[in-house]
């Protein structure tokens, strides 16, 4: 009896830890550290979902490997201005199922993306406005209309 009640309850304790938690969740709880105002390091054992607004201060994200499943919403985007300066570096994510866009960067923001898969996504990223961004070594896959898009109405 004692060894069934047992097993229940590690079954139980592991299925808790397996329920996803939110990307929002995450960045809401990440603090700061250097040059960043939040400075997020994901556990690789989790899918996170759903996807974050950045629209102030210098942001770090290491995915360590972990899932973000965008569940078929909106992504991770980044937008700057004059005012509110804003930037991104994001590294080792993999990003998923999202009905518009996996990743992008707005306005005058800043960004850095390196060893990131972008799969399942409608475009992968979005360049809008003046944006500049790094992109090294990321794979973009089975996105339906673009790996990475371009809009602008100033060209460089």
């Amino acid at each position: 009896m004692f060894i069934k009640l047992h097993m229940i309850f590690v079954l139980l304790l592991f299925s808790f830890t397996l329920q996803p938690i939110t990307l929002q969740e995450a960045f809401d709880e990440a603090t700061s550290f250097g040059e960043y105002e939040k400075y997020l390091v994901l556990n690789s054992d989790y899918t996170y979902t759903g996807g974050i607004g950045v629209y102030e201060g210098d942001i770090y994200l290491d995915c360590n490997g972990a899932i973000i499943d965008l569940q078929g919403g909106n992504g991770i985007w980044v937008y700057s201005d004059e005012d509110y300066p804003s930037s991104l570096e994001i590294k080792f994510c993999t990003i998923i199922n999202s009905d518009y866009y996996g990743l992008s960067f707005g306005g005058l923001s800043t960004g850095s993306i390196r060893n990131c898969n972008f799969i399942n996504t409608n475009f992968g990223l979005k360049l809008f406005d003046e944006s500049d961004v790094n992109i090294t070594n990321s794979i973009f896959h089975s996105n339906q209309s673009s790996g990475i898009a371009i809009y602008t109405e100033e060209p460089t």
